[in-house]
């Protein structure tokens, strides 16, 4: 069910009611500032705040000239890439519903999707992924615009690119994609993300504006992102953990640095992006975990972990360290604990875990070395977050968490297919 009371968002926050607009007000507020940092050729590029706008609302006002009405479904067949961001923002702000799919599905899946939410348009990242909807497009009667952002390979003339669409962007009045988005109300849908069930295939679940701007607005107020921030993504932006992320990020003008490699080159990509924020998985902890105590004691590891916790719990709650303990830290400080933080690039303030278990003995070990990782719980259905590791446990209870900041006001709502036919096929009203 959906609040009609909404989370107070963070004085440095856009102030935007829904995500439609959400864009547009860090564009205005945040200009020149670095909005989006991604590799290519080799090298890390900047996009400024008001190009990520501009990209955005080029993309809104293209779907609109493709005939896209607010409720209309348009679905995102790509991985993490700017491009997801800017084709994300460009359908909310039309008032149409994104639709995620996993980059990794076969035809099939990606079949059920498309075809389970009557997506009349779809972004596809490339040729690999154009071929999957080409192979079950004639199951597909409401599918009517494909669109693919690398368009090396691609021969079929029906498909456009997305300079394409930004092209006809262009020569509509931004205005008219401006109108769009104020009309999006809270109560309107944003996305429907298809997450596995116990049985048969997966479950739409319908998640409104109101929904992640809520759940965005407690995940400020917690301090999981601040306005200053440089947060390293690399999870698939099809699943809501990684989702949150990007609007979070997004709204308080911080910087949103893609992955520019696979997974083997997410640890060399931590030295040169240097995050302050890594929202992450059990899997990347525990690597670096590996490589940074690999040719060490064990039992001098688990030592030094013990100073490590002692002396931050004291630092937490403004006591004084004996001169002894602050000696053996000083020690593991230069012998362990630096080399560790570089590791992750330095300058980490904090990280976030989810979507699995860790282990309590890898949350010390990284807490005493001065790496706070936080344990986040969620589900699709509570807009990603419902409980995080509190502050006071940061000094340190493993496995310690609850609920984020005002999860009271807002449920996050997930239906059956039927049911989400029902109750998002209509097109949305306008304000």
């Amino acid at each position: 069910m959906e609040s009609s009371i909404a989370v107070p968002v963070h004085e440095q926050a856009t102030g935007s009611t829904t995500l439609a607009d959400l864009i547009g007000l860090a564009a205005a507020r945040h200009g020149d500032a670095t909005a989006i940092r991604h590799k290519r050729d080799g090298a890390w590029h900047d996009v400024s705040y008001a190009e990520l706008g501009e990209t955005v609302s080029e993309i809104g006002r293209g779907l609109i000239d493709l005939g896209i009405e607010p409720g209309d479904r348009v679905a995102i067949l790509c991985a993490t890439r700017p491009d997801w961001t800017y084709a994300d923002f460009g359908i909310a702000a039309t008032g149409a519903v994104v639709v995620p799919i996993y980059p990794t599905n076969s035809p099939e899946e990606c079949e059920w999707v498309a075809g389970n939410s009557g997506a009349r348009a779809i972004v596809c990242e490339d040729a690999t992924q154009v071929a999957k909807i080409d192979r079950v497009r004639a199951n597909l009667p409401a599918l009517e615009t494909v669109i693919v952002i690398d368009p090396a390979g691609v021969d079929d003339a029906g498909v456009l690119t997305l300079d394409a669409v930004r092209e006809r962007g262009r020569a509509l009045d931004a205005a008219e994609l401006d109108e769009r988005a104020r009309a999006v109300t809270r109560e309107q849908p944003f996305t429907i993300i298809y997450t596995s069930g116990t049985t048969g295939p997966p479950k739409g679940c319908v998640l409104t504006h109101g929904n992640y701007r809520d759940v965005v607005s407690m995940c400020e107020r917690d301090a999981i992102v601040l306005s200053g921030d440089v947060a390293y993504l690399f999870l698939p932006l099809a699943h809501s953990f990684a989702l949150l992320i990007q609007l979070a990020v997004l709204d308080m003008g911080a910087t949103l640095a893609y992955v520019g490699g696979g997974p083997k080159e997410i640890v060399v990509e931590l030295s040169e992006v240097r995050p302050t924020y890594l929202p992450s998985v059990p899997r990347i902890f525990e690597k670096l975990y590996t490589l940074v105590t690999a040719h060490g004691d064990p039992d001098q590891i688990r030592a030094a972990t013990q100073v490590g916790l002692k002396v931050r719990a004291l630092q937490a709650a403004g006591q004084e360290v004996p001169p002894e303990l602050q000696a053996h830290f000083d020690g593991a400080e230069e012998a362990l604990f630096k080399n560790v933080r570089a590791a992750f690039g330095g300058r980490l303030r904090q990280a976030t875990s989810g979507a699995a278990p860790i282990a309590t003995e890898i949350l010390e070990f990284f807490f005493a070395c001065g790496v706070p990782v936080l344990e986040g719980y969620g589900m699709t259905e509570t807009a990603t977050a419902a409980t995080t590791t509190p502050r006071s446990a940061r000094s340190w209870t493993a496995g310690c968490t609850r609920a984020t900041s005002g999860a009271s006001t807002t449920t996050a709502s997930c239906t059956s297919p039927a049911a989400r036919r029902t109750s998002s096929s209509r097109p949305a009203a306008r304000t």
